[in-house]
């Protein structure tokens, strides 16, 4: 063969897609071009990079899977040609909007590692990047994870939560060297770079244990604390229908990261719902209805049988759609009566007075699929029309399994769900959306004199932009007995505005009922919707310092102020108004416990200017 026809030959073999000709690098774009992910080898290590345009979002980080004892990212190739697609549809949501956009670009990139055919598929949106593990066919054990994201130099202020196996830990506002190493922190984590505000969470947990974080330097890597000798791949079941499969492969969760513009942006992000599947073909979830609750464990302790319509009573003039009877009933008893009988009378009593019940249970009374569904039956047959779960063991892959079992257990009985000392919600609110709201926060229960809780100001103003990143939060908010108050002194428009800020589609005022009928915004607490329309983070919103949104309801607009620790001033502009309206305007008052009030119009050209107490607030309806 002459050295001419050895090299066509050499050509043509390339040209042709022969196995030496196969890219080391993929590329793959946002629909709107801004935002690259880069998928490469690098010393034999699969890793990958993030850009907006020009700017380092992500730096080169490691990616892989470690499974049967091997490290599925070293010694890695990518094997063959990315397999592309793209998604463009819509799907309606229940909290800050209605209708979430689903548009993104989708490749599947072949590797070999170890041997092992693998998969990594990615996700680039407008917004943010994803990236998620096909898993090799007889694979038996998940070991680890060598996912990372190494941050920018320049990054700034990073939000984020201490460990905490129900996600109740205090989130915090510091430099990225204040983050403890070596200890695992809970996403979301939330970082300034440049113009650019990134959260780092995951999407999408259905069969693997629950991701944590933890810093070495400027590397956040994926843990698994609650897994840490790793655990036995859960085979697909055919009957569930969350069985940690996509496009009929096993695959990991999705490694998600939002990229925003503004704390606008991120807090309006879609991108944690849109990386979960559909609800399943031919479901109706016309049923589930959003709406406010009174409870009174909270304010008063174990429910008792004999004060439960003075209960009802109360949310029946507060105009609230739900009670929720809390630990405490199971311990109801009469002559000749057991707890579910007069679990029944409380329920029909609430039916009478137009308010339904949402019912308290403790998880270890159902963790097996035949005990669970009988239970269930039990508190539909009661005429409960959602159900609280609370206790729940540590988020190893067959409790996050027992999650998707649950959820779709009380679908089919047409049950609200909330499941309370639990894990994060990773967007499944898409898939099942009676799973309507869940705790996962530090909320109002460490804010109780009972128990000598006191409750930091920074943390009300970081959650929004941590924890509720990854879906509703029930916060359990608003407290107005001055008594519980005296501490931190948190003012009421603070208090009531988390019941503007704090996504919930079913919100749990925490308070005794007493204290909403007397106080001076009860105009308020009657007409306050649980979800909205349209959402806005103002401007003058800050990381760990002030937080300030604007929602629409209809063409009702109601605004949020909670303030940190600082005694501040902020501009709010009402620029999102069309037209002069009537307003409430509702200000800190002379004392944490009282309100300056008042009625006027306003207008698009008004820029409102607040002068706030610590820990203080702000409030308008419009």
């Amino acid at each position: 063969m002459t050295p001419f026809k050895s090299v066509l030959t050499a050509l043509l073999l390339t040209a042709s897609g022969g196995v030496f000709a196969q890219s080391q690098t993929v590329v793959v774009n946002s629909p709107d071009k801004r935002i690259a992910l880069t998928v490469f080898t690098s010393g034999k290590k699969l890793v990958y990079n993030v850009k907006a345009g020009s700017t380092p979002i992500i730096n080169t980080s490691p990616l892989g899977l470690v499974a049967d004892g091997a490290d599925l990212g070293q010694d890695a190739r990518i094997s063959g040609n990315a397999v592309r697609s793209s998604i463009n549809e819509t799907y309606p949501i229940i909290g800050k909007h209605t209708t979430a956009r689903n548009q993104a670009n989708e490749a599947e990139i072949p590797f070999t590692s170890a041997g092992k055919p693998m998969a990594l598929m990615v996700r680039v949106y407008n917004d943010g990047v994803a990236i998620r593990y096909a898993i090799a066919p007889g694979t038996k054990h998940i070991d680890g994870e060598r996912t990372g994201w190494v941050l920018p130099q320049n990054t700034g202020k990073v939000a984020w939560a201490e460990f905490s196996q129900s996600y109740e830990g205090l989130n915090f506002v510091t430099p990225l060297a204040k983050i403890p190493e070596d200890k695992v922190v809970m996403p979301p984590l939330t970082f300034q770079t440049g113009n650019y505000y990134v959260a780092l969470s995951e999407a999408d947990v259905e069969s693997f244990s629950d991701m944590s974080l933890m810093r070495s330097g400027n590397t956040f890597t994926a843990a698994y604390p609650f897994a840490k000798q790793g655990w036995d791949v859960i085979q697909p079941a055919k009957h569930i229908y969350l069985n940690g499969t996509y496009k009929g492969k096993m695959v990991s969760p999705w490694r998600t990261t939002m990229i925003a513009t503004s704390l606008n942006q991120l807090a309006n992000s879609d991108l944690i719902t849109s990386l979960c599947p559909a609800p399943p073909k031919g479901a109706d979830f016309a049923w589930v209805k959003p709406g406010r609750s009174l409870w009174q464990w909270w304010s008063v302790g174990a429910p008792k049988f004999d004060d439960q319509k003075n209960w009802y009573n109360a949310a029946a003039k507060l105009t609230w759609e739900y009670y929720l009877v809390d630990d405490g009933w199971r311990d109801w008893k009469q002559e000749g009566k057991d707890k579910w009988a007069l679990l029944k009378e409380v329920i029909d009593y609430g039916k009478t007075v137009g308010v339904q019940s949402l019912v308290w249970v403790d998880s270890k009374e159902f963790r097996k699929a035949p005990e669970r569904q009988a239970y269930l039956k039990k508190v539909k047959e009661a005429g409960a029309v959602g159900i609280k779960i609370d206790f729940i063991p540590d988020a190893d892959a067959e409790i996050m399994q027992w999650y998707a079992e649950t959820q779709q257990e009380c679908a089919d009985l047409k049950l609200l769900l909330n499941f309370h000392g639990s894990v994060k919600p990773t967007g499944l609110n898409r898939t099942f959306p009676n799973d309507i709201t869940r705790e996962a926060i530090r909320g109002n229960e460490y804010h109780m004199t009972r128990y000598r809780r006191v409750m930091p100001p920074q943390h009300d103003v970081t959650v929004p932009f941590t924890r509720l990143l990854n879906g509703p939060a029930d916060f359990t908010s608003v407290i107005l007995n001055p008594k519980e108050l005296a501490t931190t002194k948190f003012t009421w428009p603070h208090e009531f505005a988390q019941a503007i800020v704090y996504n919930s589609p079913v919100i749990h005022f925490a308070d005794e009922y007493k204290f909403y009928l007397e106080s001076p915004m009860f105009d308020l607490f009657k007409a306050v919707p649980s979800t909205w329309d349209e959402t806005r983070v103002l401007p003058c919103s800050s990381l760990g310092d002030v937080v300030a949104f604007a929602r629409r309801k209809g063409t009702t607009w109601w605004i949020g102020v909670m303030n940190g620790g600082e005694e501040r001033e902020v501009k709010i502009s009402l620029d999102f108004l069309t037209r002069p309206t009537k307003a409430t305007l509702v200000y800190d008052g002379e004392t944490n416990t009282s309100v300056d009030k008042k009625e006027q119009t306003v207008n698009p050209k008004q820029v409102l200017t607040l002068k706030l107490r610590p820990s203080g607030g702000f409030v308008a309806k419009m």
